[in-house]
């Protein structure tokens, strides 16, 4: 015998042949059976359907997109971990002049009458020997001036400031060892900014005890 207790039942199936238990067999059993079952399937599905609902389902997994390398920025040398600045190009005024001695003759001796000295001359490039200013510095000997028009010969010590012409080197009295050469050096200023303008360097080797030979010009 199955007994079934019926809730919320519709009044139509609630009719006179169901007092609160229905006996095995009958029709009325089959069809309670039945509904019974067929209400026990909605009610699971309705359940089934109210878990599932969208609103609390998860949200779907989005895959972020995959990060793009940037691109390729061309760099010069005033660019620094990806930082650039300008650096303005400085124009090096030594390097757009320059100074070079001419020496003569190549051979030198105080008993020779034809010169005063050993004729230094300057030759110049991106200035004139007019506007600049010149600094001498001799290691041995001294400076003469011998210029136009009355040639007279001007003795002017081992460092002169301020010629701007050509200047003769001499000596008069015998070095005390001949193994060091003799050094000759010649600076041009750039008077309004004080800008080094070109150096050039006579070297002079001891050729005997009274006299030289130019060795190197630069």
């Amino acid at each position: 015998m199955h007994t079934i207790t019926l809730r919320n039942f519709p009044d139509a199936l609630l009719s006179s042949r169901i007092v609160g238990f229905i006996i095995a067999g009958s029709d009325g059993c089959d069809m309670v059976f039945r509904s019974a079952l067929l209400f026990a399937v909605c009610i699971t599905v309705m359940v089934t359907a109210g878990c599932t609902d969208s609103s609390s389902a998860p949200a779907p997994l989005v895959t972020p997109p995959t990060p793009m390398e940037p691109a390729a920025v061309a760099t010069t040398s005033g660019c620094a971990n990806d930082v650039c600045s300008f650096v303005p190009s400085l124009i090096s005024q030594e390097g757009s002049t320059s100074l070079r001695l001419e020496a003569a003759p190549l051979r030198y001796s105080p008993i020779m009458s034809s010169t005063p000295g050993i004729q230094l001359a300057p030759n110049t490039t991106g200035f004139n020997v007019s506007s600049a200013s010149f600094m001498w510095n001799a290691s041995y000997g001294e400076f003469l001036s011998w210029n136009p028009p009355d040639y007279t010969v001007n003795r002017r010590g081992s460092a002169v400031t301020g010629s701007n012409g050509t200047l003769y080197w001499t000596f008069i009295d015998k070095p005390v060892s001949t193994a060091e050469p003799v050094v000759i050096t010649a600076r041009a200023i750039d008077p309004a900014t004080g800008a080094l303008l070109g150096t050039s360097t006579v070297t002079l080797a001891w050729d005997g005890d009274y006299a030289v030979t130019v060795q190197d010009i630069r």
